[in-house]
């Protein structure tokens, strides 16, 4: 397994090389997610909702430490699946968008306990409106990552829906490098959003986001 440096050098780490003060991870699923009408198409597997995290799958996790360096650890197989539980059980702080909901409830289904530390997903809606929750988001608006990071000068790549398609099409590297730069995405956001110079996608107003701290918040 191979991790790219903040210096866009390709090469093989160890745990004492990271700068571990923080450590942001999302993951990628193998099995598609139903449309809200149900529809499935007969070339993929599916699992059965967004709820139905222990049939999701885990295709890949990717990582990006506090110094910059990012990595991609594919989930089956086992010396990246190993390093990739490294990283999280060493991360001093562990950061993620959405995670909370989503990556951590997908890590605990499948026999990994992982505690995000610190949403970024939530921290936004805080400082937008006053809540960490989706229900109380005022009509009309998106906190999504993509919407976030368009808004900031950093887009996506392509769509978390469509990563499972790709995965079982045998597509590995779309996906793999689709992660990756959705980790570059949220490091960035959590960069410009700790020093006040997110970019409200709906307001265009600046963000303060609160300090990292390694606590429940």
């Amino acid at each position: 397994m191979t991790l790219v440096t903040h210096q866009g050098i390709y090469r093989t780490h160890y745990r004492d090389d990271l700068d571990m003060r923080y450590l942001i991870y999302d993951c990628e699923i193998i099995k598609c997610i139903p449309d809200r009408d149900g529809t499935r198409f007969d070339d993929y597997e599916y699992c059965d909702g967004w709820s139905d995290h222990a049939n999701m799958g885990i295709s890949c996790v990717g990582f990006a430490a506090s110094n910059g360096d990012v990595c991609v650890c594919r989930w089956d197989d086992p010396g990246d699946k190993a390093w990739g539980l490294s990283l999280l059980n060493n991360a001093d702080i562990i950061v993620g968008f959405n995670s909370r909901r989503f990556d951590d409830a997908l890590m605990a289904a499948n026999g990994v306990a992982v505690s995000t530390a610190y949403d970024l997903l939530e921290q936004v809606r805080i400082a937008a409106y006053d809540s960490p929750d989706w229900e109380d988001q005022p009509p009309g608006c998106s906190y999504a990552l993509g919407a976030i990071g368009e808004a900031n000068g950093f887009p996506k790549t392509g769509s978390g829906v469509l990563a499972p398609q790709l995965w079982q099409q045998g597509k590995h590297q779309e996906v793999i490098d689709y992660c990756l730069n959705d980790v570059k995405i949220t490091k960035a956001l959590l960069d410009l959003g700790l020093k006040g110079e997110l970019i409200d996608p709906n307001t265009s107003q600046k963000l303060q986001l609160r300090p990292l701290d390694n606590g429940e918040g």
